[in-house]
């Protein structure tokens, strides 16, 4: 019954809504959108480094329809295809349940759909996916304006913690992680938005170090802009963490494509305290050890509670050939540049992605490697950058080494077979274990204590007919040597696991 029902319930392109609208960070389409870029596309594509990216910003002309980027040309459009006017025939576009449109760009737009997944692992429950259940996604645009909401009824992991059981005896909610109110301006070159959602900046494929796809959803006040005779994009976010506390979020980010083919970014962000955003911090021009600095100047005596825990990284992304692209992206905490007490803190990721074909069949690869430093995101003043107890950056947290590859496999437009292996050592440093001055010196480059080694292999098959149905399973093994750093304390075990969007 378990399995039958997560195969109801579970990875088909997200239901879009206005054009206006952004495209959600982690939906299937943005890895189309890269292997695009990695191939060479003859059009120029969006801030992929600063996502999430805006519908109206896709490319729907132009895009090749030949090759190895036929299959990701065909994706897209036929996922456009509801919002945007594509020349020619685009087959397997599902349409919304509800898609109202009237003059003076007024819009209303109801899409509902089952999606989720389940994991079940030898001596272990069944589990299902946190957000597993019913999706309803309503978004109205007036003139410039979006509205957008999406909302979920289903089994979300400790889910009582922040909504109310819906169902007795069940982690089913009603939740929501991404709501928000926009406006583009004209010409599509500015916008800011009001919400709640997910932000990843950097080049990373599994998840970058500054704000990535897989920390918690935030709820946050921004904007972005484009100087397009530069090829330049800018984007400045302001969250809140814990409101009561008066914890909050700034972050900046610049990304610039000097020519085709090559990309280069810098982000940096800042945790720091205060009654409300601050309007320098808000403002997101000037670098923030400069702002806290100021802000500092106009209240001496206030030092400790202004002070702010900043963070900053630069990234490139070069396209080699057409059909391969080399990425890196580069962290830094606290860097120490002095022979004072201060501890350098770090964290570097470097990837290589290629596409192509065999016998005219795509195939697609790459590969990734991340290191965190011990005590990288962590503070011993209590600005740590992290989020419902999660990095906001990569998901390994501080004090480990992970290394992932992965490869793919489209014999036509519907299907796909992928297989995936990683390598992940943990140390004992984790979130919970800063740094505080004056301690004795540590080499924060080595691993603390007991490493933790995880190894994960898995293949599995996927069935993407349509824009509204997207499908897989897949079937792995994993190996956990000194499990929690408990030397001998091994686990080896089977798992499969169901994924499934099916929206209309």
């Amino acid at each position: 019954m378990w399995l039958a029902g997560t195969w109801m319930i579970v990875a088909a392109a997200s239901a879009l809504a206005t054009p206006l609208d952004f495209l959600p960070v982690g939906d299937p389409l943005e890895d189309e959108i890269r292997l695009l870029e990695v191939i060479g596309a003859p059009v120029r594509l969006p801030r992929l480094g600063t996502r999430p990216l805006q519908i109206v910003d896709l490319p729907v002309s132009q895009l090749p329809d030949s090759g190895a980027a036929a299959i990701s040309s065909r994706r897209l459009l036929r996922a456009l295809a509801r919002d945007r006017e594509i020349p020619g025939d685009v087959s397997g576009t599902s349409r919304r349940w509800m898609q109202l449109e009237y003059p003076d760009d007024q819009r209303l737009e109801l899409s509902v759909g089952l999606e989720g997944g389940g994991r079940v692992a030898e001596g272990a429950d069944p589990e299902l996916a946190t957000g597993t259940g019913l999706h309803a996604r309503v978004a109205a645009q007036v003139g410039r304006w979006v509205a957008f909401s999406h909302l979920i009824v289903g089994h979300f992991e400790d889910g009582t913690r922040f909504a109310e059981r819906i169902l007795p005896n069940a982690d089913a909610v009603l939740h929501s992680d991404e709501t928000y109110l926009a406006y583009t301006g004209q010409d599509e070159r500015w916008g800011v938005f009001l919400g709640r959602g997910r932000w990843n900046w950097g080049p990373g494929q599994e998840g970058s170090l500054v704000l990535s796809r897989t920390s918690a959803a935030l709820t946050a006040l921004g904007y972005r802009f484009r100087i397009e005779p530069l090829r330049a994009d800018g984007m400045v976010l302001n969250a809140t963490l814990q409101g009561a506390a008066g914890e909050w979020l700034a972050a900046h980010r610049l990304e610039w494509q000097p020519r085709d083919g090559l990309r280069l970014g810098v982000s940096e962000a800042a945790r720091y305290r205060a009654d409300s955003w601050q309007p320098l911090y808000a403002l997101g021009l000037l670098p923030y050890a400069l702002t806290q600095d100021l802000l500092i100047r106009d209240e001496p005596d206030s030092a400790r509670v202004l002070r702010n825990n900043v963070i900053a990284a630069v990234d490139a992304a070069w396209r080699i050939v057409p059909g391969s692209r080399v990425y890196g992206e580069f962290l830094i905490d606290d860097l120490k540049t002095d022979n004072s007490q201060a501890l350098g803190k770090y964290a570097y990721q470097l990837g290589w992605e290629g596409v192509g074909t065999v016998r005219g069949r795509r195939v697609s690869w790459g590969s990734e490697f991340t290191r965190l430093s011990r005590f990288v995101y962590t503070s011993f003043f209590g600005r740590s950058f992290e989020a419902d107890g999660a990095p906001l950056g990569f998901p390994t947290g501080p004090d480990a080494r992970r290394v992932r590859v992965r490869v793919a496999w489209d014999p036509d437009l519907s299907w796909q077979v992928f297989g995936a292996a990683s390598r992940t050592e943990r140390g004992e440093s984790g979130l919970d274990v800063p740094y505080v001055p004056g301690s004795p010196p540590v080499d924060s480059g080595r691993f603390a204590g007991v490493v933790e080694v995880t190894r994960d292999a898995e293949i599995g098959l996927r069935y993407w007919p349509s824009s509204g149905c997207d499908m897989a399973a897949a079937v792995g093994y994993r190996w956990i040597d000194r499990v929690d750093h408990v030397p001998g304390r091994d686990t080896r075990d089977a798992n499969a696991r169901v994924q499934l969007r099916w929206t209309r």
